[in-house]
């Protein structure tokens, strides 16, 4: 069940302001019907240029690399690309979007626990940046490069244990000797060279401080383990997990996320001990999704039927919980207006909101809520990371997203 208060819930300062745009969403709604997604154009051009000055004020050489996996509408939609992004991959599909998009092969960052031999082929022949994820993939990539007239330069992602964190299931470890066998496979090939340091953290690490701590993994074991590290890697490439403005995870005992500068400058602050300014510095990679996007998309529906049932305003709405699928990682914020997008404030009621399927638990909201009635409209904030990409044609199609 979801629960939806304003003690739990961000401010609504984070994203499209409904008000304002009353009149440019009801003409999209006047075309497109419900459900739809709605996507502020101009919220994503913030947050990625908020993270693009961050890093250009605490670092010389930087990339962002778009997570396409978190909304593929949004990939397609181009913003980020325009604005100078790189494409982070996780599969040969996502790769061939990517492909299909038209950015450069050495635009493309290539991760993911499974690449088959054709779509490492493609990504050698493309220049792309392979970060490896197991001995299965390198043994398979030293075979690939050998017949490769150039040399082939790649990534390790690499892992370790993090506070609170734990160890990732990805990655060549750092710590039981994985990530040194590895380095011992790359140095005896002519063929492959290391130029690379990939970790990702998990989704949503709100505590700055950790990416202190894996910066500090990384730059111990290259000092360890790489003769002259700092003019053999060009890359570190910290991945994503930069939060948004969203209630607290469910599985979260505390919550507390941080403007992104916190992020980046606790990350800068630790590569500077092993790659000072007076020396070689290696390109800084993050590849958000969630920060970038979950902020800036709203999902909207309508209330097509409404009844009383044990004391309870019972709400059927033309979404459903597969359009949503995130609810069950965290509560949803979730507001009702009316046909004008006029906001209903008044009169909360003990409710619970229904999906369109046939499914009994289809449930939406379950606390207090407003009194609605049929042709309102039901805005689903911060639903722009996932819900999308994980939403299948189920009953109904997954809904489309439209730029405001």
């Amino acid at each position: 069940m979801n629960t939806n208060t304003e003690s739990l819930a961000p401010s609504l300062e984070h994203y499209p302001n409904i008000e304002k745009n009353r009149s440019m969403i009801l003409d999209v709604l006047a075309q497109t019907g419900t459900p739809i997604f709605l996507c502020e154009r101009d919220n994503l051009v913030d947050r990625y240029r908020a993270l693009d000055d961050s890093l250009s004020a605490h670092w010389r050489r930087h990339v962002i690399g778009y997570s396409f996996k978190t909304n593929y509408l949004v990939a397609e939609a181009g913003i980020f690309q325009k604005l100078g992004g790189w494409a982070e991959v996780v599969s040969g599909r996502e790769y061939r979007l990517a492909k299909q998009l038209e950015f450069a092969g050495n635009a493309i960052i290539f991760n993911g626990p499974y690449k088959s031999d054709e779509d490492l082929q493609l990504a050698i022949a493309d220049e792309a940046l392979i970060n490896v994820n197991d001995h299965d993939e390198l043994d398979r990539l030293l075979q690939l490069a050998a017949v490769h007239k150039s040399q082939v330069e790649i990534g390790l992602r690499v892992s370790a244990t993090l506070p609170r964190l734990g160890h990732s299931r990805f990655g060549f470890s750092l710590e039981n000797g994985e990530a040194t066998s590895a380095l011992a496979k790359i140095g005896k090939s002519p063929q492959i060279k290391l130029t690379a340091f990939h970790m990702h953290l998990y989704a949503d690490t709100d505590d700055a401080d950790l990416y202190r701590v894996a910066v500090d993994k990384i730059g111990q074991f290259a000092q360890q383990e790489l003769p002259d590290y700092q003019r053999t890697l060009k890359w570190i490439n910290l991945g994503g997990g930069f939060p948004a403005n969203i209630v607290k995870p469910k599985s979260r005992e505390s919550w507390n996320p941080q403007p992104i500068d916190a992020y980046i400058r606790a990350v800068t602050n630790a590569l500077r001990t092993y790659f000072p300014d007076d020396g070689p510095q290696p390109t800084l990679i993050v590849e958000p999704g969630r920060y970038l996007t979950s902020d800036g998309i709203i999902l909207v529906t309508r209330v097509i039927h409404v009844k009383q049932r044990d004391a309870k305003q019972v709400v059927n709405c033309n979404g459903s919980i597969s359009m949503v699928p995130l609810t069950h990682y965290c509560p949803q914020i979730i507001r009702v207006y009316t046909n004008q997008l006029v906001k209903r404030e008044d009169g909360e009621v003990s409710s619970i909101i229904h999906g369109a399927t046939c499914r009994e638990n289809d449930v939406l909201y379950e606390g207090q809520f407003p009194k609605t009635q049929p042709g309102d409209y039901i805005v689903h904030f911060a639903v722009g990371a996932y819900n999308s990409s994980l939403s299948p044609n189920f009953i109904f199609e997954s809904p489309a997203m439209e730029l405001i």
